[in-house]
């Protein structure tokens, strides 16, 4: 009772400490995931029951210089009668490990499982490396919907696994503009535009502005994407992918988008539907 009573009180005092010099310590935990080990020589196959949705986190070994991306393609294959391929485009991951051995950032697909108890089976295909890591949750999809810009330079088109989906052209003399109501969470995902002949790292910046005043502020390391490409627009091709997300407070909001440096990028902006 008496130890109780002493920290009350100290919680109700201010504590003074002198001298006042401090540093900041970054706090990390550790944390271990069980992943699923995926070779040319041996698929890895789940059996499902439905309706349902799967969440397959992916990692492979990361040889050579840390900067760069790479792409590692597998084959869906869903009761050995629909096949699905599967292609993801990842960089190096400065926090992941196996034993010694470095791993690439996670990416991830969804399986939308039917009705009915299906088997899957995951085929390795063009890898940089021999493995390919697996993990599988039942996560559900988020639901995200498309925003219109109502300012920018140029709609693009890009082709992504045969959809098509729209970005938004920025560039320094025209940023894009976008109008939204919250309170909301809005999604923005960049592209930088490059030559179809670009070589190694690019680095781009972003900046929000709303009535003037700075919101955000990012920076990116870009490489030319192998996955998709613009329909409308041959001479640029669209960098690997970048996801920030901005907290949109109560009322009317306007956004702009200013490009920093580099040329142009392509912007996507959705909001999280509930």
């Amino acid at each position: 009772m008496n130890n109780l009573f002493c920290l009350l009180i100290l919680l109700g005092q201010t504590i003074n400490i002198s001298p006042q010099y401090e540093v900041k310590i970054k706090i990390q935990t550790s944390k271990e995931e069980s992943y699923s080990i995926l070779t040319k020589n041996q698929p890895v196959e789940i059996k499902i029951s439905g309706p349902t949705w799967i969440r397959v986190y992916t990692r492979i070994p990361w040889a050579g210089e840390k900067k760069g991306t790479k792409i590692y393609k597998l084959i869906l294959q869903e009761d050995d009668i629909k096949e699905k391929f599967i292609t993801q485009e990842t960089e190096y991951s400065s926090v992941a490990r196996l034993d010694k051995i470095r791993l690439s950032k996670w990416r991830s697909f969804y399986i939308n499982v039917p009705e009915g108890l299906h088997t899957y089976r995951l085929i390795h295909w063009r890898v940089p490396s021999d493995t390919i890591l697996l993990k599988f949750t039942n996560d559900l999809p988020g639901k995200w919907q498309d925003v219109s810009a109502l300012s920018y330079n140029t709609k693009l088109n890009l082709i992504e696994d045969e959809k098509v989906i729209n970005y938004y052209e920025s560039t320094p003399e025209k940023p894009a503009i976008i109008e939204i109501e919250g309170p909301k969470k809005l999604k923005i995902i960049s592209r930088l535009n490059l030559t179809p002949t670009a070589q190694g790292e690019q680095i781009y910046s972003i900046t929000v502005k709303e009535k003037g005043k700075t919101i955000k502020s990012t920076k990116f390391r870009a490489y030319c994407s192998e996955t998709v490409h613009y329909d409308n627009r041959a001479n640029i091709t669209p960098s690997n992918p970048h996801n920030f997300y901005l907290n949109v407070r109560k009322g009317i909001h306007r956004y702009e988008f200013l490009m920093d440096s580099g040329t142009s990028c392509g912007l996507r902006f959705m909001v999280e539907t509930r």
